[in-house]
Formats: structure tokens, sequence, C-alpha cells
């Protein structure tokens, strides 16, 4: 078994490694992967369930014959076709697929990849729901540190002089709404412009080497439940101090 290094998503969804196939096999023996776990690594045109790729000889999870007990589990829902039966993908876009990780074919919609037929994406302008609800939030959970950083810079400075203009509760909450929209509304570009910039990072770092650019921007991109705690973290603390220097 060689030892190209490997990804694969845990039971939140949320992609780990780079870890060795012998890792994985570790792995699903003590029951912390299944059979049914999606996996990749560099020269995969996607994600597929452990069970399907076949250099990691691992089997099918034996199906269970149904079961008249009311209080029997129900059976998985997860279908391993659903991955295969995806579009491979342009060359241009396996550094994005990379970058973004699972939640890739989603992006690829918003960012019109789908429809380019170079692989390049496009500037979008679809709607982002979890921007729109958690802005700098999801900022961060997307790790767009810097825009995370220029956002509740300019939210604080909002808030500062509401406080100073002496605005009523009503322009404030017209104001946080409309802060909300325009997250909402510009999250794609801004996350396809942060994308852009890591690509053209790994490119330079690793020029003509595909398989080590996919490896950087795996390493670069995903997501990152820490940073959104860190942030929250940060949000209280500054939300506390203007409170306090602010009050009257």
């Amino acid at each position: 078994m060689s030892d190209t290094p490997w990804y694969y998503a845990d039971h939140q969804q949320q992609r780990q490694g780079p870890v060795p196939a012998v890792q994985l096999q570790q792995l699903l023996g003590q029951g912390q992967i299944t059979a049914d776990t999606l996996v990749w690594r560099q020269g995969m045109a996607q994600w597929q369930p452990l069970h399907g790729v076949a250099e990691l000889a691992v089997s099918a999870p034996t199906p269970v014959e149904p079961s008249q007990d009311p209080y029997a589990a129900p059976a998985s829902a997860f279908d391993p076709t659903v991955m295969q039966a995806q579009q491979p993908l342009a060359p241009g876009e396996q550094a994005y697929a990379a970058f973004v990780g699972r939640n890739f074919p989603v992006y690829r919609r918003k960012w019109r990849l789908d429809l380019a037929t170079d692989g390049k994406a496009a500037s979008t302008t679809a709607w982002n729901w979890p921007a729109f609800l958690f802005g700098a939030f999801w900022m961060l959970y997307r790790r767009m540190y810097a825009v995370a950083a220029m956002w509740i810079g300019a939210l604080t400075v909002a808030s500062i002089l509401e406080t100073l203009a002496g605005a009523s509760d009503s322009a404030s909450l017209v104001i946080t709404v409309a802060a909300s929209v325009a997250a909402g509304s510009v999250g794609n570009h801004l996350y396809l412009r942060h994308a852009q910039r890591m690509i053209a990072l790994a490119e330079a770092r690793h020029p003509g080497d595909a398989a080590a650019q996919h490896a950087a921007l795996a390493g670069l991109g995903g997501t990152r439940w820490s940073a959104v705690f860190v942030g929250m973290a940060l949000y209280i603390v500054v939300i506390g101090a203007l409170a306090f220097l602010l009050d009257p």
C-alpha cells in the first residue's frame, strides 16, 4: 500500500488528514471511520466512499435485510452512487475542489464553474444564506480571516458612530439588517476571490506541480470551527469594551 496522503470526512463531515493509507486502515479497524466514509487524494476527481476505492481494498458494507421489528434502527440513507454519478471535474476545477473540500459541489454551482468550459470561475451574484445569517462568523468558518477582520472592523466603526450620533433602536436595526443583506449578497463573491488568491499562492509556491498545489490548497482551505469560537470570544470582548467606553 503506497504512502500517498489521504483525506477523509469524519462523523461531523469535517475534512481530516492528510494520513497514509495504513492509518486509514487502522482508523477503520478502530471504528473511527466506516466503509462508507468519504475519502480523497490527489488525482481523484471527487470524494468517494472508502469501499469504492479499489487501491484501499476495503469491502463494501454488507446490506441488512429489512426487518419487521418496529424498534429496529433505520437503514442508512447514504447512497454512494450519488458521488459516482457526479460529472467529472475539469482540470481547472480541481484546485477549487481541493481548496473548498466536501461542500465543493455547492460552490461549483454558485461560482458557475459547471457552466465554464475552461474550468475558470466567474464572479457570481448568487445569494449566500450562511453569510446572511452569520456574517463574519461564516467568514471565519471558511477561514477568510482577513476578510472577517475587515468586516468586523467596519461593523465596529458603524456601532461607534451609531452610539455617538444617538441613533434610535429602529435605525440600529435597519443598519444591522442592511449589513446582513450585504454579507449575503457578496458572500459568494468574497469566498471566490479568497479561493483564487489561495490558488495563486499555491501555484507560486509549487510551480508546475499540480499534486503539491492541491495538497497545499487542502491545508489552506476547508473549514475550521475553532476559528468561529475564537471569533465569538473576541466579539464578546470587543462589545463589552465598547459598552464600557461609550456608556454615558
